[in-house]
């Protein structure tokens, strides 16, 4: 009884525009669930973790099956792969396509035919069914879309739609370029669509992100601690780069001030070449 007070008292379900975990046929986002919470994080080490998930969880799925599932890969999963301690990897998500472009959570009614097997993972059904991750509540609605309609590649997508730094900021960069938010409906042009997922792709192969597996994001994991990374702009007596949100976010670390001033050029040329692919789309009338 006490506990179904608590249930019927527990606030709504919020109600979010766009859903971010599952938002079309032509990806997803499991981040929440781990994925990227390990010292290799490539695609291919990803993709392999997800598959092993999927293959052996394909067909019919009972208690026991789950159990013995999960009391082999729960330890490896979370053990010394793992990058940051802190952070549960679940050892039940895979792809739910057998095209292998979404991702998600095997034991979810909608992939088990109404049933629900969540009670077994180790957060729990209840748990699993109300978090929403920080993206649903610190992006703009337009931010979200920018990103929505420019990702189809649920890698790519999971790392920059969770990145809310780096989504801010290249959003904020390119909006103060072109003289007015960036509309989300200009990704339907494929000209600027391909010029928007350049800049995501940084996320993926930024040249000024040093090699190792201790920095994600704009983060330096160090055990079971992390810190924000530093750019020691009074070092070099600079000001901080009016693109300080996107290269901290892309994990930078320069040598000199001539590196980072390599890295701001870039950035720069590809927010110009961006505003004159809009601007001509705009003088056109197709945006």
């Amino acid at each position: 009884m006490e506990l179904e007070r608590v249930a019927s008292s527990a606030p709504p379900r919020p109600a979010f525009p766009i859903h971010l975990c599952q938002p079309d046929a032509g990806k997803s986002c499991a981040a929440c669930c781990g994925i990227y919470n390990f010292k290799d994080n490539s695609r291919r080490a990803v993709s392999e973790r997800l598959l092993r998930n999927t293959v052996l969880l394909q067909e019919d799925k009972d208690r026991e099956d789950l159990r013995c599932h999960s009391d082999c890969y729960r330890p490896l999963d979370n053990g010394l792969a793992r990058r940051f301690q802190t952070v549960f990897n679940c050892e039940f998500v895979g792809f739910l396509d057998s095209e292998r472009r979404r991702v998600g959570c095997l034991l979810h009614p909608a992939t088990n035919g109404g049933t629900d097997l969540r009670s077994v993972s180790f957060y729990g059904k209840e748990l699993c069914d109300g978090h929403f991750c920080l993206s649903y509540y610190y992006l703009s609605e337009d931010e979200q879309r920018f990103v929505v309609e420019s990702i189809d590649d649920w890698y790519l997508y999971g790392l920059v739609v969770t990145d809310i730094d780096l989504v801010k900021g290249v959003y904020q960069a390119l909006s103060d370029r072109i003289g007015e938010g960036v509309r989300p409906s200009s990704l339907q042009m494929p000209e600027i669509r391909k010029a928007t997922q350049s800049l995501w792709r940084w996320k993926l192969d930024w040249p000024f992100r040093p090699p190792g597996t201790n920095r994600f994001g704009k983060y330096l994991f160090e055990g079971e601690t992390y810190r924000e990374i530093r750019i020691p702009y009074d070092h070099w007596g600079r000001r901080p780069s009016p693109y300080d949100r996107i290269l901290k976010a892309l994990g930078s670390r320069f040598q000199s001030v001539d590196d980072l001033e390599a890295a701001e050029r870039k950035i720069e040329g590809a927010l110009e070449s961006y505003a004159r692919l809009y601007g001509s789309n705009f003088s056109e009338g197709i945006l």
